[in-house]
């Protein structure tokens, strides 16, 4: 769907408070969803950690309320975290950089679930290093469902889509296989890997929820993510941990002691991904022009 004047501008500001709205409720599902006693539903409205006075409406407004409390609480006067509306702004241009890739349609919803949802995750795993099987499952389950629904051709690479296609499977058993067959081989590609480092150090390596979420990942973004998500996650942890030592934030002797997050970069990775995959592999397989790779957009 396209617009263009004033309706562009409308559309692209709705867009923006859409995803600004879903970033205050993010902080309340990262907040709540991992901590015992609470739920996302109760209590109903929000309410400061520190003291637990209730947040009324007019000091809950994403970003703007922060900003006019001087990122304070108005009862206790204790410092908001300044998660909270980056959260929202981050949320914000998410939704946006997804509409202007997709326009107004089913996949700018879909998508813009599965990127909150990696948001969820990253910042969950950061702070208490744990990554919810709440947000994992059901997630995967849509993933598949959607894929069943609207079946799409970087899934399953689209070499082998039209190799499937050509022999006769329906579009909808290629795009369905295709997630799970991303799945799969990404999940049992983390799983490998922790097995084999647990086997060599004598303890874990990876947490127990980072091969359901690269499976995630894949049901989303299809076999030909699987290779270069692992990629970049692996890079960016690498090069924050050397920031971290560099900065004297994290000391050398504790590398392969203290355990880091890895949740963060898998999603970090992955929406790098979903913004510029094709771009990366059409960079990628032009350097060896000679291949004829099965598993290419």
């Amino acid at each position: 769907m396209d617009f263009t004047g004033a309706a562009a501008i409308f559309v692209t500001l709705l867009v923006l408070f859409f995803g600004l709205c879903v970033g205050s409720f993010l902080n309340v599902v990262i907040y709540r969803l991992p901590r015992e006693g609470l739920s996302v539903a109760q209590p109903r409205r929000s309410f400061c950690p520190a003291c637990l006075n209730l947040i009324t409406w007019q000091d809950n407004i994403p970003v703007i309320s922060w900003l006019r409390l001087k990122g304070r609480c108005r009862h206790c006067r204790q410092p908001i975290s300044l998660r909270y509306p980056l959260i929202e702004i981050l949320a914000a241009f998410l939704s946006l950089f997804i509409f202007q890739a997709e326009g107004l349609t089913f996949r700018y919803f879909f998508y813009f679930y599965f990127s909150m949802c990696l948001t969820a995750i990253a910042f969950i795993d950061l702070e208490l290093m744990i990554i919810p099987n709440v947000l994992i499952w059901p997630t995967e389950i849509l993933g598949l469902l959607i894929a069943a629904v609207t079946p799409h051709p970087p899934l399953a690479g689209l070499h082998l889509w039209h190799f499937l296609a050509d022999h006769g499977f329906s579009e909808r058993f290629i795009s369905v296989a295709g997630a799970l067959a991303a799945y799969a081989v990404g999940y049992l590609a983390l799983w490998l890997v922790a097995f084999l480092y647990k086997a060599i150090k004598g303890h874990r390596g990876l947490g127990e929820g980072d091969p359901p979420l690269l499976g995630l990942i894949c049901i989303y973004l299809g076999l030909p993510s699987i290779l270069p998500v692992l990629l970049m996650s692996s890079v960016l942890a690498l090069l924050t941990v050397g920031c971290l030592v560099f900065t004297g934030r994290f000391e050398r002797q504790n590398l392969g002691v203290k355990a880091i997050p890895f949740g963060p970069f898998l999603a970090l990775a992955a929406l790098i991904f979903l913004f510029a995959g094709q771009d990366f592999l059409s960079w990628y397989f032009s350097l060896f022009p000679q291949s004829n790779p099965i598993l290419v957009y």
